[in-house]
């Protein structure tokens, strides 16, 4: 570890032995997986550098489509190794960020997560971490201006450039640029209540368009200007303090904005709401608790040309089980003295999308929720951390029980066979982040 006054490097570490696997696995094998890496931080009175690298391995036979059925943070590849029966991954965040008192600039490749709620609607950090740019603009006491544009990985294959990389030895894949625009103006008029409308485009087939870097233009006029070619998002968040210790949030998205049809029972006005709460401190004591609902419609995030969808490698940019989904979660948290206590639970439920569906809800022709498939998952966790004598070094255990209905249910398919899975899973986790 080094230290100084500005400058920190200091060395992460984890490993966790699960002995059914837990959500990676369908079957009832274990599953021991670790990471080790290491965080920098450079601060002082205008720039604060954050950089942090974590290598993973997985020993046992994890399932890539399952983690797409988490809330765990995607990977960016899942490769297998060649000396040993496991995979391996990596995790990579960077962040430069320029301050002052009214103006915040930041660039790197790093995730936001924007919105009240423990999951977000509008943009997660569910996807991995992508390139991207932004500030964070006050503009007076009540009013503060966010954006950011974000390079993404569209896993389209551009075959007009393949030809560069291809040979008799090896091939590598060139995809099609994807990207994000997003911006925000929160009001906050008193100190319990705070709003929050924004906008975000996806566009993509070019690297960076200027029309989307002026932070306080509207995308609606400029998408219109361009052609219709892009796919516009709009929504808002709310919060209120019930109290000084509890809080109700709301979140709504809508995607394929059609304002003039918003009322009409055929509209391209696609929704994803949330509603939550979450109370903390409970009796003076380091209780929290938080209870919330995600719903999305069976289109939103998707559109009907596949290069704009509202996706980076594979995962959704917004909720993190994507169009056609809901969820209820649960969580508890406690600290006492040395130990962390943690409750949660979550029932989520995901039905299909398919290409054919999703050009069929363009010709005003829908499905019924679920008619065409689902998958279900219930979770729920107990979880005890205990930090030691050593600084940084925590000790974890937990046990975890999974309910998968239809686990080999396939988002983008249709007619797949049906399996269902019950398993207790009990594990055992050392953590090392001075």
């Amino acid at each position: 570890m080094i230290f100084s006054n500005d400058i920190k490097i200091k060395p992460t570490f984890f490993s966790i032995y699960s002995s059914t696997g837990s959500d990676w696995i369908y079957q009832k094998t274990p599953l021991t997986y670790f990471g080790a890496g290491f965080k920098a931080n450079f601060d002082n009175d205008f720039w604060n550098i954050d950089l942090q690298y974590t290598q993973l391995g997985f020993f046992g036979e994890i399932k890539s489509e399952l983690y797409h059925f988490s809330p765990i943070k995607s990977l960016p590849y899942l490769d297998k190794s060649k000396d040993a029966p496991g995979y391996w991954s990596e995790y990579i965040n960077a962040r430069i960020a320029y301050i002052t008192n009214v103006l915040e600039f930041d660039f790197g490749i790093f995730d936001r997560h924007w919105g009240h709620g423990v999951r977000a609607l509008q943009v997660s950090s569910k996807a991995p971490s992508y390139p991207q740019f932004g500030l964070e603009w006050k503009l007076n006491e009540n009013l503060i201006l966010s954006y950011f544009h974000g390079f993404l990985n569209s896993g389209i294959e551009d075959s007009s450039r393949m030809i560069y990389y291809n040979n008799d030895f090896s091939q590598r894949t060139i995809n099609i640029p994807r990207n994000i625009a997003s911006h925000k103006i929160e009001w906050s008029p008193t100190g319990d209540f705070s709003l929050s409308l924004n906008e975000t485009v996806i566009y993509a087939s070019r690297s960076l368009d200027i029309h989307y870097l002026i932070p306080m233009a509207p995308f609606y006029p400029i998408e219109n200007y361009l052609g219709d070619t892009d796919n516009l998002q709009m929504g808002f968040d709310m919060s209120y303090k019930l109290s000084a210790n509890k809080k109700i949030y709301l979140g709504f998205f809508m995607d394929e904005v059609t304002p003039e049809w918003i009322l009409n029972e055929k509209n391209h006005n696609w929704f994803a709401w949330q509603i939550g709460i979450n109370a903390k401190k409970i009796r003076s004591k380091d209780i929290f608790l938080t209870a919330e609902y995600n719903w999305t419609d069976q289109r939103i995030y998707k559109h009907k040309y596949n290069i704009n969808d509202y996706y980076s490698h594979n995962s959704p940019l917004g909720f993190w089980a994507g169009p056609h989904s809901e969820e209820l979660l649960l969580k508890f948290l406690s600290l006492y003295q040395k130990f962390r206590i943690t409750f949660e639970y979550s029932y989520v439920k995901r039905g299909s999308m398919t290409r054919e569906m999703i050009n069929s809800h363009y010709n005003d022709t829908y499905d019924k929720r679920y008619e065409n498939g689902y998958q279900k998952k219930a979770f729920t966790l107990l979880k005890i951390d205990r930090l030691t004598s050593i600084d940084g070094l925590e000790l974890s255990f937990a046990v975890n029980n999974i309910k998968f209905i239809n686990s080999n249910f396939i988002l983008n398919e249709s007619d797949v066979s049906i399996i269902s899975i019950d398993k207790l899973a009990i594990e055992i986790g050392v953590n090392y982040n001075h």
